[in-house]
């Protein structure tokens, strides 16, 4: 049998060596990489090898043997169901594996029971949990005051200060213990809430009919997808929202006497990733809304709910996630809340615009009445991932309630200056990668 193997094997090669651009089509397989896999209730982990989310599929499902398996990202719930989103995860990336319609247990709030059972105010609030429905102030202020009593005894022996994973080492333990520095921890952490919008975004638009119905629609959704990234590439996924060393603060830091004024001011490869944010700097597209949402020690102050006005909770939320790795941990269920919603307001609006350009090619623009050629690309952009329209709040001031104002999204013509800024943009990328 030995011999007709190596046979086998030359004939293959002398054919390969009589046609060298075979090679070429060779696509060599993507690099394994360690995951770790757990169920909801985390009474089993296991380590797995993987190089697609295919692949990780199929051995979570020898692990876990369900009848229709998902996975879902830890750190946040967020289901991981694309594979372009799976190859931008790191290595030892924790996923929960659960059937579809599975509740998600996060890492924080698994973090979060833990400490509660071990907090005696915490241990005395369940007695209290059959009347919260009845009384909700009266446990949003205990929630409140206990925290505040813990920011309080946590900043008296504070690390907060401390940068560098050899100065404070509990801080990087966990998914953090890749990371050299908080700050481009937390960075990291303000990615992975942006992309997540994106990957949601992409989700919505493109399972809807007119996406799968109408080939005129789907190229153009598609571009606003493909603008939206590179967008994205420009502002670095908005990572500076959680950075403290970020100088360009947010307004909300002003009303607590904590900003200083600042000064005036597929996957691209390193370079192209270059040329776009440095053209979006030059040409202040995102400026206004590339701000730090917390002081240079690190404190957050919670924005307040939607029904609050401007930037000012009630309650007075604030947490300092740079302090201990118990405020990192709680600092997970302070959520970006989009006051104008994504699925019930924003991405419906984009759909209709796009839907009405399809149909109505011959409208006019209603600012300059000139034939409309696309949708108002940055400004769905900025509702979506923007500071313009999320506020950081903590969860009892996330009220999940439908809201009644609408989104800015509209057609635009080709003199519109929105329209010209982004294609100038879709310009240069191009022609970087000409060059």
């Amino acid at each position: 049998m030995a011999p007709s193997t190596r046979s086998s094997c030359s004939k293959v090669n002398q054919t390969l060596d009589k046609d060298p651009d075979k090679h070429k089509n060779l696509k060599a397989p993507a690099k394994m990489l360690g995951y770790k896999i757990t169920d909801n209730e985390r009474t089993r982990k296991f380590g797995i090898g993987a190089n697609s989310l295919e692949m990780l599929l199929q051995k979570a499902q020898l692990k876990f043997p369900l009848q229709e398996l998902h996975i879902y990202l830890a750190i946040d719930g967020f289901e991981v169901s694309d594979e372009e989103y799976f190859n931008s995860l790191p290595a030892q990336t924790l996923f929960i594996v659960a059937g579809p319609d599975a509740v998600i247990t996060t890492d924080a709030d698994f973090e979060f029971e833990k400490m509660r059972q071990q907090s005696p105010l915490l241990k005395v609030a369940d007695i209290f949990y059959d009347f919260i429905e009845q009384h909700p102030d009266k446990f949003r202020r205990m929630i409140t005051e206990y925290e505040q009593q813990k920011q309080r005894r946590a900043l008296d022996n504070t690390k907060a200060h401390l940068s560098l994973k050899a100065e404070h080492v509990e801080w990087f333990e966990g998914s953090e213990e890749r990371f050299q520095s908080k700050e481009e921890a937390m960075a990291v952490r303000a990615q992975t809430r942006v992309r997540g919008y994106y990957y949601k975004t992409k989700e919505e638009l493109t399972r809807n009919p007119l996406y799968r119905q109408n080939a005129k629609a789907r190229q153009i959704i598609n571009s606003v997808l493909e603008q939206f990234r590179y967008l994205l590439i420009g502002c670095d996924y908005f990572s500076m929202m959680f950075n403290r060393k970020c100088e360009l603060k947010h307004e909300i830091l002003r009303q607590h006497g904590e900003a200083e004024e600042p000064d005036a001011a597929s996957v691209p490869n390193k370079r192209l990733r270059q040329v776009i944010k440095d053209y979006t700097t030059r040409n202040a597209i995102l400026d206004e809304w590339s701000v730090s949402l917390c002081t240079d020690l690190g404190d957050f102050y919670c924005q307040g709910s939607y029904s609050d006005n401007g930037n000012y909770c009630s309650l007075k939320h604030t947490i300092n996630p740079y302090a201990s790795r118990e405020n990192l941990i709680l600092f997970q269920v302070w959520n970006l809340d989009h006051q104008i919603e994504l699925c019930r307001t924003i991405l419906p609006t984009l759909v209709a615009n796009v839907q009405e350009l399809v149909t109505q090619p011959q409208r006019k623009c209603a600012l300059h009445n000139k034939r409309v050629v696309d949708v108002s690309v940055l400004e769905y952009f900025l509702e979506i991932f923007s500071l313009k329209n999320l506020k950081l709040v903590h969860i009892v001031c996330h009220e999940k309630v439908q809201r009644t104002n609408q989104s800015n999204g509209r057609l635009l013509c080709a003199d519109c200056h929105e329209y010209r800024i982004v294609q100038e943009l879709m310009q240069v990328q191009a022609s970087e990668i000409t060059s």
